[in-house]
């Protein structure tokens, strides 16, 4: 099965028989979205927080969460911003981290461009700037594409941030992630 990311981009370029021909190029192909369950019920059967360093998580998520969310003031905010995050608990973390497409708020929504030359851009829609869109691309670096370059621009269902923090994430470190997110509970009411 196609990441829906990828999905989506397919459909935008609009091919002939695009949905036969998906399906063809992906007959036999495990279904993605139940790997993405085993390895989720995989992470939380072997989170142990007594193992977990937040310190040690800390360092992940600077690597690989910082350059789109922010978290006690640290980061960007291309993403949602964290504060809070742990309150979540562990399921609900392991879900957005593992399977950022499941529960996607609107407003960050990847926004898709096709463009007169064939090639296409996605992003999160940053804003319009005179002539031209500014999207936010996988990385949280801003691009600015001519509005009078643009051929079709929709809005996706799925989210920006990468699918596949599961495989460059080791485990160890992993728990190391969900600890320090954890521990960045709700802020308690004076």
């Amino acid at each position: 099965m196609l990441e829906r990311a990828e999905k989506d981009k397919l459909l935008a370029s609009k091919p002939v028989n695009v949905n036969e021909r998906i399906a063809q190029l992906t007959k036999g192909v495990a279904e993605q979205s139940g790997e993405i369950q085993k390895l989720i019920d995989e992470r939380r059967s072997n989170f142990n927080a007594t193992k977990a360093s937040a310190t040690r998580g800390e360092k992940i998520f600077t690597l690989n969460c910082q350059p789109c969310h922010q978290i006690d003031g640290a980061g960007n905010v291309v993403g949602p911003q964290l504060d809070g995050i742990g309150g979540r608990g562990l399921d609900r973390l392991l879900e957005d981290v593992l399977d950022p497409n499941r529960n996607v708020d609107p407003a960050f929504h990847t926004t898709i461009v096709s463009l007169r030359d064939g090639d296409m851009q996605s992003g999160l829609f940053r804003r319009e700037e005179g002539e031209a869109i500014v999207l936010a691309n996988s990385v949280g670096k801003e691009v600015s594409i001519p509005k009078k370059d643009i051929v079709e621009r929709r809005a996706s269902t799925t989210s920006l941030m990468p699918e596949n923090f599961g495989e460059i994430i080791s485990p160890a470190d992993f728990n190391d992630l969900m600890a320090f997110l954890l521990a960045h509970g709700p802020k308690p009411t004076k």
